[in-house]
């Protein structure tokens, strides 16, 4: 019986570190700003963390009756966290340095009173001819 406990929550160290390594490649690629690397690393920890919570969920009893365990998930939890929060915050910094350089026109091309005249959904060459 100990052996049928021992390979579960073998294989879920294995995934959970795999899991807190690719979170700390993260961090790197975010610090650093390399786009290809943070594809990758992004890529990665989700299909790892679909892993560890499959698994997770499967063996919730015999893989969380271990507080180290407990307490390595917990913290890969709020790890996930605080980079969420970090990446909302480059969103937004991002955004208001592109709207700073690229200044956005809230007239639509297509629409408003800015729009070319059509008359009867004719467009503006047409329209010209028929008058």
């Amino acid at each position: 019986m100990a052996l049928q406990i021992s390979a579960p929550r073998i294989q879920f160290d294995s995934n959970l570190t795999e899991v807190e390594q690719l979170l700390a490649e993260m961090s790197t690629a975010l610090l650093s700003g390399d786009t290809r690397s943070l594809e990758a690393n992004s890529r990665a920890l989700r299909e790892a963390m679909v892993a560890l919570s499959t698994m997770a969920a499967s063996q919730k009893a015999v893989l969380f009756a271990n507080p180290a365990l407990k307490q390595r998930v917990t913290d890969v939890s709020l790890a996930l966290a605080r980079q969420r929060e970090g990446l909302a915050r480059r969103a937004v910094a991002v955004d208001r340095a592109l709207g700073a350089i690229l200044p956005r026109d809230e007239v639509s091309t297509y629409s408003g009173a800015s729009a070319p005249a059509y008359r009867g959904n004719v467009a503006r060459i047409y329209a010209a001819r028929a008058t």
